[in-house]
């Protein structure tokens, strides 16, 4: 596996570069190649941002993906839905999240980072033309057929504006998960205590997570199983259609597999990175 990026050409000379950090492992692989493979006049331009999800993520993952930033010394941001989290979504709504209506990415994630990208307008403060932003995404072909369907570069129409061009790239696109842990390996950085359970560092109890993943993690998480549990209580609509977490909780306090306790969450202190650069933002 190459160690490198291919950055294209319509991207090398962005005003500036919003490298997107979940604190999952694609994050940090792509964050590693970039890091490792752009110029230094790219990474003078980049910065590392977090939207935080709050309840719905694991403990940790902010000071994770912080820290991983400031590995390579790049600055970072983190930004939150200031009318609330994915519960009170749930409720305004009265509906969880489905494959067909996934609210909880445009509510939480898409227009958190557009009034990101309206904020960092204003910082660039380029005269005569539009700011070119270049938002990175670690999406791969690999997760699922609509994302090996979506473009590594285009243009997010729906984020520019006549002061802005939003450009989306999927660096890592093309990448299998066992390139991408190879990546994480290299890097010297380790990930999230939660993979030593689970395939992927997405919500807590995601719906469109497996079965078993969601029991797994109604194990190791069942203060927020019984909150999401109580909210289905509330608005009387199941978690899915077909599982209710009322089912998730009772199998998880049924299996009899090796017994699983709460995740310790990452924390300050918790992991020694290699890369830390004195001085640079966190």
């Amino acid at each position: 596996m190459s160690t490198t990026l291919h950055i294209p050409p319509q991207l090398r000379d962005a005003d500036a570069y919003v490298w997107n950090n979940s604190g999952g492992k694609d994050s940090a692989a792509s964050l590693h190649l970039w890091a490792t493979t752009a110029t230094e006049e790219m990474l003078e331009r980049t910065v590392v941002l977090h939207l935080d999800l709050g309840d719905a993520e694991w403990g940790g993952v902010p000071v994770l993906a912080a820290d991983q930033a400031a590995a390579y010394g790049l600055p970072f941001e983190v930004r939150r839905r200031e009318r609330g989290g994915l519960l009170d979504l749930v409720r305004a709504r009265g509906r969880w999240p489905g494959p067909s209506t996934p609210f909880c990415r445009s509510y939480l994630k898409r227009d958190v980072a557009r009034k990101f990208y309206t904020e960092l307008t204003s910082r660039l403060a380029i005269p005569g033309r539009p700011a070119h932003i270049v938002t990175a995404l670690g999406v791969r072909a690999a997760e699922s057929p609509v994302r090996r369907r979506r473009q590594a570069v285009a243009v997010d129409r729906g984020a520019s504006s006549g002061r802005r061009q939003i450009t989306t790239w999927l660096p890592i696109h093309e990448l299998s998960t066992d390139a991408v842990w190879k990546t994480v390996r290299d890097s010297g950085i380790p990930p999230h205590p939660a993979y030593q359970h689970l395939p992927r560092l997405s919500c807590k109890l995601c719906p469109f997570a497996g079965r078993r993943h969601l029991i797994t993690a109604a194990r190791l998480a069942p203060d927020t199983a019984l909150d999401y549990a109580l909210v289905e209580d509330e608005i009387g609509q199941p978690f899915r259609r077909d599982l209710s977490m009322a089912e998730i909780i009772e199998a998880a306090e049924r299996t009899d597999d090796d017994p699983v306790r709460a995740l310790r969450p990452y924390g300050p202190g918790t992991l020694t990175l290699p890369h830390r650069t004195e001085g640079c933002a966190a």
